[in-house]
């Protein structure tokens, strides 16, 4: 399961049962959001703080493992990426995905955003490239290769 615990105390305040391993998590607006990795279906799951099971939808979309997870500044959007090679923004509101970008046939190990609107995502590839998107068309803005380690 997951365990949330009080930085200055040191001790857990809840514990969410995600039915597998947590590979990912992180805190946003009192909600622990979770992923396992090789979970079916592959999903995020959202955990109220306050009280305790999931008051939230999961959020689909991924058809393989979910490698990465960050929530947007303004905590309203999470950003995932995984094994299936998509990128996906969800709004945490609605549930419901505003953005799935088709970044790689190798899988993408990691999404963060950037800019000082988030108006990009980047994205790093298991193909060794670095790519620069618009989050709000999807589309591809620059790629960096970075080349294979021996």
């Amino acid at each position: 399961g997951t365990n949330v615990f009080d930085i200055v105390t040191r001790k857990i305040v809840a514990n969410y049962d995600v039915g597998s391993d947590v590979f990912d998590s992180t805190i946003v607006n009192r909600t622990v959001v979770a992923h396992a990795p090789d979970a079916s279906p592959h999903c995020i799951k959202l955990f109220d703080i306050r009280g305790g099971n999931s008051s939230y939808p999961a959020l689909h979309g991924h058809t393989d493992t979910i490698w990465s997870l960050q929530t947007s500044a303004s905590g309203n959007e999470i950003l995932s990426s995984g094994k299936d090679g998509t990128v996906m923004i969800h709004d945490l509101r609605t549930g419901k995905p505003t953005l799935t970008i088709a970044a790689s046939t190798s899988g993408i190990r990691s999404a963060i955003f950037a800019g000082d609107q988030q108006q990009y995502v980047v994205t790093g590839a298991r193909d060794f490239t670095v790519k620069i998107w618009d989050t709000l068309s999807g589309s591809l803005h620059r790629t960096h290769s970075v080349g294979q380690s021996g």
